[in-house]
């Protein structure tokens, strides 16, 4: 039997295990036998309450009590009564959906989910017997739930989960950090104030036209790198870890030197895009790649965004890096002198910087809401069922074994299992809409990997959507099963009515019959008592 999530397989075992002490005290007590005579008694009540027909009160009452009685204990053998049915524990399994990320996952079982609630609920029974009729709706509601999900077409890419990764990276190497801090002062402020003095070289402008106007505006700038009078021409101010000495070019000067420093200084551009010792190379390698992790960030990005070229989504993960070390513009006297007017316009920037940032703020806070109601919604639901499946024998006999019981709990249960669905519907909408916003695969990850002024409406407008389908679908669903389970009670009570309405006529039919066979014999024999006192008064 499949379930929706790995808290399910555990809620499950103990929803019903919690259901059998319940029946247990129910059947060691009684209890489960005052239905039988509350439905005695109700009818018999009800029969002297009517006041019907002479002769049709105690066939109605003879009918409705046989349907009472034969439709509680058909309700009792098969929601009540744990016979012909087991669940067993090993036999409950979630299969997560696949996903470009996941594309075979492995299938959890409730003595093996590869979850911490192993752990946590160690002492879960491994066999239960169950009523039969709860079994068939569980199965069959796992069932459909699989079927949904196959026969949606395209599955999941999984880029909320590169967004989740993505927002909760860092750069944990404090030496990275440091390292992102030197170049940041020593190769892109000096680069970033030259380029605003003097208008671009034709390679710069040609790295812009291929970059974009933004290209600038982050540490590995392409147009930076093609200028030749900026990276290229920009050197480390002290040695650099891994950089050998080049004493025949930019580290001439030190060769007179009594200590020779141990590292060369490269210039920027070497720095930079260097494959192995560059700062590029070292923070794609280095954010959210956790040795914790089954799967880095870098190896998720590659998965998801294919597509997308390796040398911009090693730009995206930099860019994404660079953020979250969090480099700051160094003090004035530690700048060089060409440099100043530039710090200068970027302390006189700060009211716009300020009023950017509200509009980020809002995406912010659409985003922080968005993971704590996701996760309140997926935990509750298998909750949810637990209750339903431990309440079942007590509602069963509160409600003195009726039909309408019977179909409302397989509804709730439907319905309730259905909702995982949904949210697998409005996590499949969720990503086409973001697709739809971005159809460049380029924007794409931009957009997943970073928020910022010009992604913050959009992004704000996505998570609040999915909000709303997260919390709305369930709602909607639910809303309309409340209309089918109106008409199963309507339905329920009108064959009620016929059937007893059926024995009132066939009661009063047989009254009427008998009245005729006795007002006949009655006849016939007052017709001979006549004659035979004519006769002898004779």
């Amino acid at each position: 039997m499949s379930v929706d999530s790995y808290l399910e397989l555990f809620t499950t075992m103990y929803g019903w295990a919690f259901a059998g002490v319940f029946r247990d005290i129910l059947v060691d007590t009684g209890i489960i036998f005052l239905p039988f005579l509350f439905i005695i008694i109700g009818t018999w009540l009800r029969a002297h309450e009517m006041n019907a027909v002479e002769g049709a009160d105690a066939a109605w009452m003879v009918r409705k009590m046989e349907v009472e009685f034969w439709t509680a204990i058909f309700v009792m053998a098969f929601c009540f009564t744990p016979v012909g049915t087991s669940l067993e524990n090993v036999k409950l399994h979630h299969t997560p959906a696949t996903t470009a990320l996941n594309p075979a996952p492995a299938t959890a079982t409730g003595t093996n989910s590869d979850s911490t609630y192993d752990d946590a609920f160690s002492s879960v029974p491994q066999h239960l017997e169950l009523p039969p009729w709860w079994f068939a709706v569980m199965s069959l509601s796992g069932g459909f739930n699989d079927a949904v999900r196959g026969g949606i077409s395209g599955g999941l890419s999984g880029l909320r989960e590169v967004e989740e990764f993505a927002r909760s990276a860092a750069v944990e190497d404090p030496s990275l950090r440091a390292e992102v801090q030197r170049f940041f002062n020593e190769c892109y402020l000096p680069a970033r104030s030259r380029y605003l003095e003097a208008p671009p070289s034709p390679s710069a402008a040609a790295a812009l036209e291929a970059y974009g106007d933004g290209d600038p505006d982050w540490m590995g700038s392409h147009a930076f790198q093609a200028d030749p009078n900026l990276y290229p021409a920009l050197h480390a101010r002290a040695g650099v870890p891994g950089f050998a000495l080049d004493v025949a070019h930019q580290d001439a000067d030190m060769d007179a030197n009594a200590a020779v420093p141990d590292y060369g200084r490269p210039t920027c551009h070497e720095w930079w895009a260097d494959p192995a010792l560059g700062v590029r190379a070292k923070l794609v390698k280095g954010i959210g790649n956790l040795a914790a992790a089954p799967t880095s960030l870098t190896e998720k990005v590659s998965l998801v965004f294919s597509s997308v070229a390796v040398e911009k989504r090693e730009d995206g993960l930099a860019r994404l890096a660079m953020g979250r070390s969090n480099p700051a513009i160094a003090p004035e006297m530690m700048l060089p002198d060409d440099n100043r007017s530039w710090y200068q316009a970027l302390l006189g920037a700060g009211p716009d910087v300020a009023g950017m940032a509200g509009m980020v703020n809002k995406a912010l806070h659409a985003q922080a809401s968005r993971f704590p109601i996701i996760q309140f919604a997926t935990l509750a639901q298998p909750l949810i069922l637990m209750g339903i499946y431990m309440f079942m024998p007590l509602i069963l006999v509160f409600g003195r074994y009726s039909l309408q019981i019977m179909f409302l709990g397989a509804l709730a249960i439907f319905t309730v299992k259905l909702w995982a669905v949904l949210w697998y519907i409005a996590m499949w909408i969720d990503e086409h809409l973001w697709v739809a916003m971005y159809p460049d695969a380029e924007h794409l990850l931009f957009n997943v990997l970073h928020l910022e002024f010009d992604t913050a409406l959009k992004r704000s407008t996505l998570n609040t959507l999915l909000i709303g389908l997260y919390l709305g679908l369930p709602l909607i669903w639910s809303g309309m099963m409340g209309w089918a389970s109106l008409h199963v009670v309507h339905g329920i009570d009108a064959m009620k009515r016929s059937a007893i309405s059926s024995g009132m006529v066939s009661g009063q039919a047989g009254v009427g019959i008998a009245a005729n066979v006795v007002g006949g014999v009655g006849g016939r024999v007052g017709g001979v008592a006549r004659r035979a006192a004519r006769s002898i008064t004779r």
